[in-house]
């Protein structure tokens, strides 16, 4: 098969070089300015410099992808641009951004010693064209108890002041924890507070990628913390949770996220971060093999989406226990998933925004197996009632069992990847939507109440989707591309 034999058709992939974490999510003045890590010259080159590649839309359906903007070469970030988010600053009519920049300082593993994390900001008046890079926040300013390893800031404003997230990791005990800082102006910032799990045995090692999430005025707390395979004792086969090396989800909080964090009075002074959150109340943003740094912004029509990126990061022994076969271009980022609370769950929802659904063709019934001679296609079953498996060619199944736990498995080694199983907590099946798209697969289920996001490197030019289920409604829709204008690579 050929690179392109895998390239989505739905979803935003590089032309070449690879993609991963989400950034600087945001719509600005009509156009939604989606950026992720971008390292334009990998896999060729494993020491590939790290910035931000920019995918802008004005319509989630028709991109350009603009090339690097924010890129290592500077003082303060020569040795990469990481992750972070944006700021929409109304009163100054400009798109904020802040990332992290990585400097490697002289010897050291990097993570007790021999780095430096400058939070920086660069202005735009477009989301497009950068001013200069300014240092904002650098390792002076973090408490003794933080290793290297402090990134990713979140910036929103509330109650009058600026606020930003940073994920950590301490240094005494490999702790994951998030730390909040205020700032007047957005320029000079105070640590106002911090957070970790309230277990001694830590909650993985890093928190990375915090975020807040506000839905029907509640506020949740997501991040990515890393090393999950580690932090929770083996629950053999019913471990339904942060079932990745690396897992991401959110804690419901009780009132605002600030108010949790001032309530941390020693702050740079601490001899740990503040032990506040149940670790209990963990829940996972996806439940299948390929979801992580994934971030939220809120459009303008007032819809929130969440973004992540379909891959995982090394493991803490620097080891990727599978990668995609793709020889020019790797990574793909999910759909843009619309979050809604829903109270009687008491779940977060994600649902496929309504301008993918403007790309359905016309509807055609199936009982039961349909096959898909493109491998693009949207599958919907509805009306669920008792048990049954659906099945992805020969090589992988989706099976809602008596136990009342949902799993995922791959059946077939040369599509999985050494991968294998992954489940979820699903009692009763109503409902089951499908985006099936050359190399992607992410199904909602229950009106996206879970939902299991999974690459599959079948090199068939079809797929057979095959389902026992008792339904009262199947139905399956191709689908138009999506398209990506690839103004420049890099």
């Amino acid at each position: 098969m050929s690179n392109d034999s895998w390239r989505p058709k739905l979803h935003v992939a590089p032309y070449s070089g690879s993609i991963s974490d989400p950034n600087g999510l945001c719509q600005f003045k009509g156009t939604y300015h989606f950026f992720c890590q971008n390292a334009p010259t990998y896999p060729g080159d494993f020491d590939s410099p790290h910035g931000w590649g920019h995918f802008a839309t004005r319509d989630l359906v028709n991109y350009v992808f603009l090339g690097c903007h924010i890129f290592p070469g500077s003082a303060p970030d020569k040795d990469g641009s990481y992750s972070g988010g944006a700021y929409i600053n109304e009163a100054a009519d400009e798109v904020w951004f802040y990332y992290t920049g990585n400097i490697r300082d002289g010897e050291g593993d990097g993570t007790t010693s021999g780095r430096l994390a400058n939070q920086t900001l660069m202005r735009s008046y477009n989301g497009i064209n950068m001013e200069g890079k300014e240092v904002v926040l650098d390792n002076s300013g973090y408490p003794a108890y933080c290793s290297c390893h402090v990134r990713d800031p979140k910036v929103w404003e509330q109650d009058g002041k600026l606020h930003m997230l940073l994920g950590a990791r301490t240094l005494a005990d490999s702790r994951g924890a998030i730390m909040m800082y205020d700032s007047e102006d957005g320029y000079k910032w105070e640590m106002t507070g911090s957070v970790t799990n309230l277990d001694q045995k830590p909650f993985g090692y890093m928190w990375e990628c915090p975020d807040r999430i506000v839905l029907a005025g509640r506020e949740f707390l997501s991040t990515c913390p890393q090393g999950m395979c580690k932090a929770i004792e083996s629950q053999g086969s019913t471990r339904t949770t942060a079932q990745n090396v690396h897992a991401a989800g959110y804690f419901p909080i009780d009132g605002k996220i600030i108010d949790l964090m001032y309530k941390d009075t020693e702050r740079m002074e601490a001899a740990a971060p503040r032990a506040a959150i149940d670790q209990k109340t963990f829940v996972d943003w996806d439940y299948g093999f390929d979801f992580y740094a994934c971030q939220s912004f809120v459009a303008e029509d007032g819809r929130t989406m969440l973004i992540g990126w379909m891959s995982l990061p090394h493991d803490e022994d620097d080891v990727r226990a599978y990668d995609n076969p793709t020889q020019t271009w790797r990574g793909v980022l999910t759909i843009p998933r619309v979050l809604t609370w829903d109270e009687g769950r008491g779940k977060i929802l994600q649902s496929v925004p309504a301008e993918l659904d403007a790309l359905r063709g016309e509807a055609q019934a199936f009982d039961g197996t349909v096959t898909l001679p493109k491998k693009c296609a949207d599958v919907v079953i509805n009306g669920i009632e008792g048990k049954g498996t659906i099945k992805f060619g020969d090589f992988l199944e989706l099976r809602f069992e008596d136990d009342g736990v949902a799993k995922l498995e791959f059946t077939n080694a040369q599509q999985s990847g050494d991968r294998k199983l992954r489940q979820a907590p699903i009692a009763n099946v109503e409902n089951v939507r499908i985006l099936v798209d050359t190399s992607v697969l992410e199904i909602f289920v229950n009106d996206g109440e879970y939902v299991f996001g999974t690459r599959f490197f079948d090199e068939s030019d079809e797929l057979t989707i095959s389902h026992d289920l008792k339904a009262a409604e199947q139905v399956w829709y191709p689908m138009d591309e999506v398209t990506v204008n690839y103004i420049v690579t890099r």
